[in-house]
């Protein structure tokens, strides 16, 4: 029907998941041309309100959102905040490790300068990572995740199956000792 709205829709559609116990949150995906403003502001007030159900999480695009205020306005509305590794590019989001609520969300797409913006989708997430590009990180998801209660990690550079292989490489760096905590009581 006509009244129904496309929230209305989209929480039916996700009704399975939530019911098998598989939906940590909804990652809302901000375009470049999403930039810090008071009206933006007010919009993600508004979204987080419909979908009051569930946890929000937010990735911007626009570095506009890099300020301390900004934080502090997503923890104020219960909105996780997605750091994200993607290109060192004008105008995008630098590689941080924020913490905004107790869900932590980190998103790995790449680094492929030369197809961010000129390429498809495809040849943008065509990257895999270095051992030592990961381990770069291992800092950030520690920081995450001693001030955070659970921590979600996602590989989006699917292209050629990157994704997976830099998964199982950091899942190795993450159980091995680069990121067991301290337990000398000698400290």
């Amino acid at each position: 029907p006509e009244s129904v709205s496309v929230f209305d829709r989209f929480e039916e559609a996700i009704q399975p998941l939530v019911e098998a116990n598989k939906m940590k949150g909804i990652l809302a995906q901000f375009p470049p041309s999403f930039k810090n403003t008071q009206e933006n502001r007010v919009y993600l007030n508004r979204f987080k309100d419909t979908l009051s159900e569930y946890p929000l999480i937010v990735e911007f695009r626009h570095s506009s959102w890099d300020k301390e205020p900004a934080f502090d306005f997503l923890k104020n509305l219960g909105i996780a905040y997605c750091s994200v590794d993607e290109p060192d590019l004008p105008g995008l989001m630098p590689s941080k490790a924020i913490a905004t609520t107790n869900l932590g969300y980190i998103r790995f797409h790449g680094r492929n300068k030369k197809a961010w913006y000129g390429g498809d989708s495809s040849e943008r997430y065509n990257y895999l990572y270095s051992d030592q590009e990961l381990r770069s990180w291992i800092p950030k998801i520690k920081h995450i995740s001693d001030n955070t209660e659970e921590l979600l990690i996602f590989f989006n550079n699917c292209h050629a199956g990157h994704a997976t292989r830099n998964a199982l490489k950091m899942q190795d760096m993450l159980q091995s000792d680069l990121f067991k905590p301290n337990t000398d009581s000698r400290k």
